[in-house]
């Protein structure tokens, strides 16, 4: 819900000119909240089934540390957090300061940050390597991403042409003239939900409705209009059958997909969005 990596997130922070701080902050705060819930909820599972995976979990953890050179064991984890902070605090004042385009700027701020790498850990040698075996290997299976947003560009620049998101939301707001207290933020989760079950996956559907979105004023902080859509998301994931997390699942420990999202994680879905939904509100009543 807040990594700034994910193309689907930084473009929709960028083209409803949101606040990536606070975009960043919601989320990770909804994030972190989410992950209690989870445990929660995964407490309560492991004495349905009978099972102790916080057990099984600890102990595969002690005999990696049991194994492992403590002296290294601190230096990685030092190393990991000085790469995390300069990385994400770089692409944070950078976008804070300079007139770029957030899909431009963090490419090019990963670039330099590996570089940079690479040559203070003096392995410039391993980086071509790498290059290499990316561009020769690798970059093949990130076409479907690349066709993905595509395809999504041209979807939205079609539907940019007639009035298809001026229908969208007249149509929202209709329903929420019979419904006074409701308004478009309950409802922009449930479209990403929707198309989810038709298939498509989270980046063309936050990319798609952020593009409709962007020609349409709405009288909302940007920042909750990312988190709303953002949430959707999440959702999406965890329960579409069709989504590629739910089906690697199901691929994985060979029960359906129905049972791996729906069966499995309605009511955390639920929790989630509701959970969302007080925060975004509760924003917006205030407000």
């Amino acid at each position: 819900m807040w990594v700034i990596s994910i193309p689907s997130f930084a473009y929709v922070v960028e083209v409803m000119d949101a606040s990536l701080g606070i975009s960043i902050l919601q989320g990770l705060g909804i994030s972190i909240v989410g992950v209690v819930i989870a445990l929660i909820f995964s407490y309560f599972e492991e004495k349905r089934y009978g099972v102790d995976l916080t057990a099984g979990l600890q102990m595969e953890i002690d005999d990696v540390l049991h194994h492992a050179n403590q002296r290294y064991v601190k230096r990685y984890t030092i190393e990991f957090l000085v790469l995390f902070l300069t990385l994400f605090g770089s692409i944070l004042i950078l976008q804070a300061y300079i007139h770029i385009e957030l899909l431009v700027l963090i490419p090019l701020v990963v670039v330099v940050w590996v570089v940079s790498y690479y040559i203070v850990k003096r392995r410039p040698k391993q980086l071509t390597q790498e290059i290499y075996s990316y561009v020769s290997k690798n970059i093949e299976y990130q076409a479907y991403q690349v066709c993905m947003m595509l395809g999504a560009g041209i979807l939205i620049y079609a539907l940019n042409q007639t009035s298809f998101a001026q229908m969208v939301v007249d149509g929202i707001y209709s329903l929420q003239e019979l419904i006074p207290f409701l308004n478009i933020l309950y409802f922009l989760p449930f479209i990403i939900i929707i198309l989810g079950f038709f298939g498509l996956g989270p980046l063309t559907v936050m990319v798609l409705v952020a593009g409709i979105l962007e020609s349409i004023h709405l009288p909302y902080a940007r920042e909750l209009v990312v988190l709303a859509i953002t949430s959707g998301s999440t959702i999406s994931i965890l329960l579409s059958p069709l989504i590629m997390p739910v089906i690697v699942l199901s691929s994985e420990n060979g029960l359906s997909a129905l049972k791996n999202g729906i069966r499995f994680n309605w009511k955390y879905a639920v929790v989630i969005y509701v959970l969302v939904q007080v925060y975004v509100q509760t924003k917006v009543y205030l407000g």
